[in-house]
Formats: structure tokens, sequence, C-alpha cells
């Protein structure tokens, strides 16, 4: 038995969440469902809620407006290991739906994002590759992802990676 029951490593990219910086790109593969909702930032925490439910009480003195946002679980193949990619960014969550109408679903293909500029000027692209079975690696991900992430918890401001 441990000393300690966490192991404290970090992950090799040190954010569990997938972040882009200007001019940066991730090719990614989504592997759980979307979780929707909407969101605002107060004293530079987020505060989320589901679309069906009520606004928290909290997010009422927030000046950032309300957005809706999706999240997934992914792989990100340069890091080699799964995150969380929070998305807000509309052009994005369009691109998405959109593939889904044309390419089917996005689970079943890899993602090149790519974000270019920075401040106002930044615009996001979206480039599905063609369908093609989970790796090995990638099919043990999305189940280790199920089986210890909780995305739920972004709903209520706990961490889902505990």
């Amino acid at each position: 038995m441990s000393f300690l029951t966490n192991n404290y490593e970090r992950s090799a990219s040190g954010s569990q969440y997938l972040k882009f910086a200007p001019n940066d790109s991730a090719t990614i593969r989504i592997i759980s469902m979307p979780l929707e909702g909407i969101e605002v930032w107060k004293d530079k925490k987020p505060i989320r809620w589901k679309y069906a439910g009520e606004m928290p009480k909290e997010a009422y003195g927030s000046d950032d407006k309300p957005k809706p946002f999706a999240a997934f679980g992914v792989w990100h193949y340069g890091d080699k290991e799964y995150k969380i990619y929070q998305c807000n960014t509309r052009s994005v969550l369009q691109e998405l739906a959109n593939l889904n109408d044309v390419e089917g679903d996005p689970l079943s293909y890899d993602l090149t994002i790519t974000r270019k500029g920075a401040g106002l000027d930044t615009k996001y692209y979206v480039k599905a590759s063609k369908p093609k079975e989970l790796t090995e690696e990638v099919l043990f991900a999305s189940q280790e992802f199920a089986a210890k992430v909780n995305m739920e918890a972004l709903f209520t401001g706990e961490n889902p990676f505990q």
C-alpha cells in the first residue's frame, strides 16, 4: 500500500485540458460523447449549467455573457494522452455539427484543429481525416477516460479528473 494515494504525476504537456495558443494546431480523436451546457466566468472561474437547468445564483453577478459550450474527451496525438476539450468557440462547434452531417459520427475519424491569430483576429479551422478504426492505444485511452473521468463534474466546479 502506498503512503499517498495520488501519484502526483503531471501530464507531459502540463495540462489535462486541450488548449490552443495563437498559431497552434492539434490532431485529436474525440473519444466521448459531448457534454453540453452554458457557461459564464466569474473571478477567473467557470460557472456551468445544463441547457435545461437553471442558472446558478453565483452566475448572476458575472459580467461575462453566458455562452454555450461543449466538452469532449479527446485523445491528443501530439502529447499521447487523453484530455478534455472544452469548447465555446462557435465556429468550431458549428464545423463539428457540419462534419457530423457530411462525414458522419465525429468519433469515427481524427480532427486537426488549428488556431490562427490572436485576440479579436483569432480564427479556428477544423479538418477531418478519413474515417478509420481506433488504434489499440486510443481504444485503451478511451476506455480509461470513461472509467476515470467524471465529465459531469464540470457542472459542479469539481475536478473531473479526480
